[in-house]
């Protein structure tokens, strides 16, 4: 939304994640469709058909994850043909997925400019991260492709920001407070 706000630019939000996408429930929203129907008919998108499947939250296009589970969503591999057309139609395409792993993931972020890597500043989250950009590396994402950010950051509790950049050998691009 901060997007949209300070760009003025045509904004597309696609909530990836197939088994706990929850950006429905973030933004208070529901749709009959899902990401999964955009990919069903992938070959056949336009921009009537694309329209009935988005919703539009505050001046933002949103694409949300299917509200119930679905038999065989773990062999989905590839997002780039709704990325192709949403990269086509929109000026900025911000995704949500569920993580790194797993050949969907990865399929989105080769597509993606871009990636953030969200963790707090706690031990267990920090070397969850460390695995993750392992994973991401051993996968030949590109190690620029990838910022840093450090969520409910408080710097009396956890590790410092200087100290999470050097151990995690990456610089941290942004922290957010716990408030």
């Amino acid at each position: 939304f901060q997007w949209k706000r300070f760009s003025g630019k045509r904004v597309l939000l696609m909530d990836l994640d197939a088994l706990t996408g929850n950006l429905s429930f973030i933004l208070k929203v529901k749709s009959i469709y899902s990401f999964l129907d955009a990919m069903l008919r992938a070959g056949e998108l336009d921009a009537d058909l694309w329209d009935s499947m988005v919703q539009e939250v505050n001046g933002v296009d949103v694409l949300l994850a299917p509200e119930m589970m679905v038999d065989n969503i773990q062999d989905l591999k590839d997002p780039t043909p709704i990325l192709q057309y949403a990269r086509q139609n929109y000026d900025v395409v911000i995704l949500d997925t569920s993580g790194v792993y797993g050949e969907w993931n990865l399929n989105a972020a080769r597509f993606a400019n871009e990636l953030l890597l969200v963790a707090t500043n706690e031990l267990p989250a920090l070397q969850a991260a460390q695995r993750a950009l392992s994973y991401l590396d051993t996968s030949r994402i590109e190690r620029w492709k990838v910022r840093l950010v450090v969520n409910r950051y408080l710097r009396d509790v956890g590790l410092s920001r200087e100290v999470i950049g050097t151990a995690l050998h990456t610089e941290v691009f942004e922290t957010l407070p716990s408030d």
